[in-house]
């Protein structure tokens, strides 16, 4: 069998691949094969309408069949198996490569992710010099405008829709770099006047696009804070209200991608060790915006002013953050075992203290860099947010 022909990584993941993918490809491809072997292996084939006979009782749904170790998804017009973390199977039936990539990257690699132990939450998030900060949030609640925005100021985008969370050797969530695109909608694209930024279309028949991040973030980092998004016609300004970690465990499961899928597959009891430690370790907000108007650069002030008002999280060591906000080296790998439950590799970091890691944007975080904001030095230093943004709870 011939090797795939595309190599990328995402995640952590070395994923190779038959179709093309809207992951960060890895340089030299084709002399990767025989160097290191994929994480992840996609091949294009028949995929069969039932679940293959398999451990565990399958569990139907009108688009997915699941079980532990394996799914299958009909998906628009392209049908999906995914099987102990490690492979899957793309049909395309009638589906053509942007209607592949797409859907792909939704329940497909979401599903892909758990069968690994990973935490996937549906989230944004972006890099600071302090660690990673997660914006969660439903479909529709500016998860990617808001982190759009902030990159603006000079944070790298480490995922935009479905951020990765595992626990490192020590216990800490580490959230792992997704790819260093974005999808929008085009109303949104033209309301922020972005829309010059816009790639392809995301498939045909949406009005989403691609939007390549200014600057992105390729290392795993420790998750600084984390902030769920919500929006009330009652709301008259922008509120944040820190959560006890009871309110922030539950907060964390509503954001959980695809968690009947993740029940069918009995990954539940993995969810709840990260999610739990996540909860305990991790400083989790809710943020509350008017409906009408969205006020995304007065969110921004308001989330960069309690940040700092919070502080760097956590006691002693920044774990993959030195104190200057760079990027210290990070192994870490999640490998599916043989019962299917996900367990976390070794990794090791640099030094550099949590109290000593300004919160600002790392300069030097984003090996992918795409030049920097329009109107910033490059240097990335944020804006000073105002002390008054009108109707801001925290600013």
């Amino acid at each position: 069998m011939s090797s795939p022909a595309y190599a990328y990584r995402a995640y952590g993941l070395h994923v190779r691949s038959d179709v093309p993918l809207p992951f960060d490809p890895l340089p030299e491809p084709a002399s990767i094969g025989t160097s290191e072997p994929p994480d992840v292996t996609v091949r294009r084939g028949a995929v069969p309408e039932t679940l293959p006979a398999g451990p565990g009782h399958p569990i139907r749904s009108p688009l997915w069949q699941a079980r532990p170790g394996a799914f299958l998804m009909h998906e628009g017009t392209v049908r999906f198996l995914v099987t102990g973390g490690r492979d899957v199977l793309i049909d395309p039936l009638g589906g053509d490569a942007d209607d592949v990539a797409a859907f792909f990257i939704g329940s497909p690699f979401t599903v892909l992710l758990q069968q690994r132990g990973l935490l996937t939450l549906h989230a944004a998030a972006v890099a600071t010099g302090a660690g990673a900060v997660l914006l969660l949030g439903t479909s529709g609640s500016g998860k990617s405008s808001l982190a759009m925005a902030l990159g603006e100021r000079g944070y790298p985008l480490l995922a935009d829709d479905v951020t990765g969370v595992v626990l490192d050797t020590r216990q800490r969530p580490v959230a792992l770099p997704a790819f260093a695109r974005q999808r929008l909608w085009a109303h949104t694209l033209d309301k922020m006047r972005w829309r010059g930024r816009a790639q392809s279309p995301v498939r045909r028949g949406l009005d989403k696009y691609w939007v390549p991040a200014q600057r992105s973030c390729s290392a795993p980092l420790p998750v600084r804070a984390a902030f769920v998004l919500e929006s009330s016609p009652r709301q008259p300004g922008i509120g944040i209200e820190p959560l006890p970690p009871g309110s922030a465990f539950w907060a964390l499961w509503e954001a959980t991608h695809r968690k009947r899928a993740m029940d069918a597959m009995r990954r539940r009891p993995a969810h709840f060790r990260t999610a739990t430690v996540m909860a305990r370790r991790v400083p989790v907000a809710r943020v509350t915006r008017p409906e009408y108007p969205f006020l995304l650069e007065a969110l921004s002030d308001c989330i960069e002013a309690y940040l700092r008002e919070a502080g760097p999280a956590g006691r002693g060591k920044a774990r993959g953050v030195s104190a200057s906000g760079e990027a210290e080296p990070f192994s870490l790998r999640s490998e599916p075992d043989s019962a299917g439950e996900g367990t976390t590799g070794e990794g090791t970091t640099g030094e550099g203290t949590a109290g000593e890691a300004a919160l600002h944007p790392p300069p030097a975080m984003s090996p992918r860099p795409n030049g920097p904001p329009p109107g910033r030095a490059s240097s990335g230093s944020p804006a000073t947010p105002s002390p008054a943004t009108p109707g801001c709870g925290r600013c």
